[in-house]
């Protein structure tokens, strides 16, 4: 920019040296060339130690002013003095027990000389003043107990120490503090522990427990027992314990003078003088064997062996006896304070008993001791006498004797083998709590079921199978009443055929399914504590226990073999081999029945047009009613079809263990024909029918 002025100025110049008048000032002058200096760059603003200052001031105000906008306070008391309280975190100050501390959760440890120290983690939330209280649990403490007499102290129930020994951390607080000293008044008081490890003591009275007492006798020297315990001899005077004491005071030639003595704490007693009687005289009676009666003068006086105590200066008859043996008799002097011995051996008054046991080897036994084997003869003392005769695989026979001297006795004993007793002790007829009578039956037979294929009326499921039937069992002899039922189901009517009653009381029970058969079966085992037969799930039949002896209906082979078989045949009519039945024979679908059947005996007249009373006709060859004719029944199994084709014996059947339906067998009062009159018909279903009844059996073990 300079440059150019410096043209302008040159024009100017040049423009007034044409003047001549120009002045030398104006005239340009050289100047002495100088190289331009650089120009200089100004520097960059440095701050002051005074601004540095002010700034970090500045920023640590407001640091502060943020963490006490967000800091809490917490305070924490305590129940001592001058704790000791340290709580952790970032930017925690204490001011004493106060803190200034950030949210969140923090662990404070509290300390005091004394005192547990405790620990803790605290959750500081948004308030701002906060507290939480502290309760230190101070340390156990210590006691020293001192007492006028050596105790055992206990604290609160439980043994801690002696008298004088330090008794060491026992928890502070209020305690139950007890003394204990036999010959010393238990005491007990409250006691408080101060804790924090501080020593205690505690000076105890003990009251005695004793008092004394003063004892004399006339004469004196005697010697005095308290509870067993020997005193002394009297005049004395001793200490006892407060209670009840029996007191025994005793000298050589006299009698003992015994009395309860009850004593008083502190409370000195003198006994009146003991006047000392003259002992009587004492004579041991000792007897072989022992257990002989004693009389003294005709008194008794007890058992041998013994001691009896007389007056002295006398002569005593004595007599000894004992069942089986002699009386004997001794007579005895006693003298005053001694002591005289009677003892005395009794002859046995013996009486012969001879036994004649089979087996010949059985053993014998006398009052529990073996005498060697059963077939001989003894002499026993005339006394009672157990004897048992004894041999394995038989039951024992056990009997009482009383053998007489002047009466020689013959037994004769026949051992049972262990199955003959068991049956011996099994009633033959039973009576239920519903008042039916069962029989009992021992069967021990096989035999074939079922009919063969040439017995004209044969029908198909009658095929033939073999059944052995060992198991005893009891069967009624009558079917089941509507009495009898009704006991069960209170409103059970049996109904009637168009006019005819099936409902007498008498009258056999009908229009009775399977189901209530065998639910009746188990009640009447029920109301004789027995366990029932049937299984039951929601009151429907599901099973049987096979191994119980309560009532059920009975199986097919136990009904087979008490209608058929006789003297080992089996029978195809209860009256014989041919129709028509024999008159009274039973009750079937005779002339009577004809306005309700379509077929009927014509020639057979059994009075009834439906069922009968129970039991009106004769029985069979096991005493057994109705079974044939009156109603049929319902029988335990189910129904199914044997091939016939294995002739192995089955033993004791109960039938398929499955199946839809149940075996009803024997006739009724409905039935006439050739095919439903014998024996061996088979017919099934499980609802109820107007000629279906029921008798109930059970097995006897």
């Amino acid at each position: 920019m300079t440059q150019p002025e410096e043209i302008t100025n040159i024009n100017d110049h040049t423009s007034s040296n044409q003047n001549p008048q120009v002045p030398d000032d104006d005239i340009i002058q050289p100047l002495d060339f100088q190289p331009a200096q650089p120009q200089q760059q100004k520097s960059g603003w440095q701050p002051s130690g005074l601004s540095i200052v002010l700034a970090i001031t500045t920023l640590l105000a407001c640091v502060i002013l943020v963490y006490l906008f967000a800091a809490k306070s917490l305070y924490i008391r305590t129940n001592t003095d001058n704790p000791s309280i340290t709580v952790d975190g970032l930017l925690t100050f204490a001011v004493g027990n106060r803190f200034l501390l950030l949210k969140g959760q923090h662990n404070i440890q509290v300390t005091a000389e004394g005192y547990y120290p405790h620990e803790a983690t605290l959750t500081i939330n948004g308030d701002d003043n906060q507290h939480h209280e502290v309760e230190l649990k101070p340390l156990p403490g210590h006691l020293t107990v001192t007492s006028n007499a050596p105790a055992e102290i206990l604290i609160d129930g439980n043994i801690v120490g002696k008298t004088g020994e330090r008794i060491a951390d026992i928890p502070a607080g209020e305690h139950t503090l007890s003394a204990q000293n036999e010959r010393y008044q238990p005491l007990e008081q409250s006691i408080s522990i101060e804790g924090r490890n501080q020593e205690q003591t505690l000076n105890i009275e003990l009251l005695p427990n004793w008092a004394t007492v003063n004892i004399s006798s006339t004469p004196a020297g005697a010697t005095i027992t308290a509870d067993g315990e020997e005193l002394g001899v009297t005049p004395m005077q001793t200490e006892l314990l407060a209670g009840k004491h029996s007191l025994v005071v005793k000298l050589e030639g006299y009698k003992a003078w015994q009395q309860n003595l009850r004593v008083k704490a502190l409370q000195e007693k003198t006994l009146p003088d003991i006047q000392l009687v003259k002992a009587d005289g004492l004579v041991k009676v000792i007897s072989s064997p022992a257990g002989a009666s004693i009389t003294v003068n005709g008194q008794f006086q007890g058992k041998t062996p013994t001691e009896v105590a007389l007056k002295p200066g006398k002569t005593y008859n004595f007599t000894l006896f004992k069942d089986g043996y002699q009386p004997q008799h001794r007579n005895v002097d006693v003298v005053s304070g001694k002591e005289a011995s009677l003892n005395v051996n009794l002859s046995a008054d013996l009486g012969k008993i001879t036994i004649a046991a089979t087996p010949a080897d059985a053993l014998l036994y006398v009052d529990g001791r073996l005498m060697g084997r059963a077939n001989q003869s003894i002499s026993l003392p005339a006394r009672r006498h157990r004897i048992r005769i004894s041999k394995e695989g038989y039951a024992d026979h056990n009997e009482t004797v009383l053998p007489r001297p002047e009466l020689d006795q013959n037994l004769s004993i026949k051992l049972l083998t262990v199955e003959e007793h068991e049956w011996k002790n099994i009633k033959p007829r039973i009576q239920t709590a519903a008042n039916q009578s069962l029989l009992l039956f021992k069967p021990n037979d096989t035999f074939t079921m079922g009919a063969s294929r040439r017995e004209q009326g044969r029908r198909a499921n009658e095929a033939q199978r073999r059944v052995k039937l060992d198991r005893a069992f009891y069967l009624s002899d009558k079917l089941v009443t509507n009495a009898q039922f009704r006991r069960f189901e209170k409103f059970h009517s049996s109904g009637h055929v168009k006019g005819n009653s099936l409902n007498g009381e008498q009258q056999p029970v009908v229009n009775i399914s399977w189901q209530q058969a065998a639910l009746y079966c188990n009640w009447l085992s029920e109301q004789e504590q027995l366990t029932p037969f049937y299984q039951v799930s929601g009151g429907v039949v599901s099973g049987f226990n096979a191994n119980s002896t309560g009532y059920r209906l009975p199986t097919e082979a136990e009904w087979s073999w008490a209608a058929r078989l006789k003297q080992g045949q089996m029978m195809k009519y209860p009256w014989g081999e041919t129709l028509p039945p024999a008159a009274g024979s039973g009750n079937f679908g005779d002339r009577n029945a004809a306005p309700l059947l379509g077929s009927i005996l014509t020639s057979y007249d059994d009075r009834y047009a439906t069922t009968s009373p129970v039991g009106k006709f004769p029985p069979n060859h096991r005493q057994l009613y109705d079974m044939s004719g009156n109603a049929a029944e319902w029988i335990n199994d189910f129904y199914g079809i044997t091939t016939g084709l294995s002739m192995k014996a089955e033993s004791n059947p109960l039938g398929p263990e499955t199946g839809d339906y149940h075996v009803i067998r024997g006739s009724s009062w409905a039935h006439a024909t050739m095919t439903d009159l014998r024996l061996s018909f088979r017919d099934y279903g499980s609802k109820a029918r107007n000629d279906v009844g029921f008798r109930i059996a059970r097995y006897a073990q």
